[in-house]
């Protein structure tokens, strides 16, 4: 049977900051495994002027070889 690769996400929310540059900040982490993707928030997102609240997430380029365990 093939190993399924763990992936390690960053939980990203995108604002326009007060010089209107827009700007990805992280909130928390996503792990990813065969069955689930478990996101760890270090913060809630706020919703935008559509009462939307986005989360991007995105991989990390710096994860070691040995994934954080679920």
């Amino acid at each position: 049977m093939e190993e399924v690769k763990k992936v390690k996400l960053e939980a990203l929310v995108g604002r326009i900051d007060n010089k209107g540059v827009y700007r990805m900040k992280n909130i928390g982490t996503a792990f990813v495994n065969e069955t689930n993707i478990k996101i760890m928030l270090d913060a809630l997102p706020m919703s935008n002027t559509n009462g939307q609240a986005i989360i991007y997430l995105k991989e990390k380029w710096d994860v070691p070889e040995a994934n954080e365990s679920e």
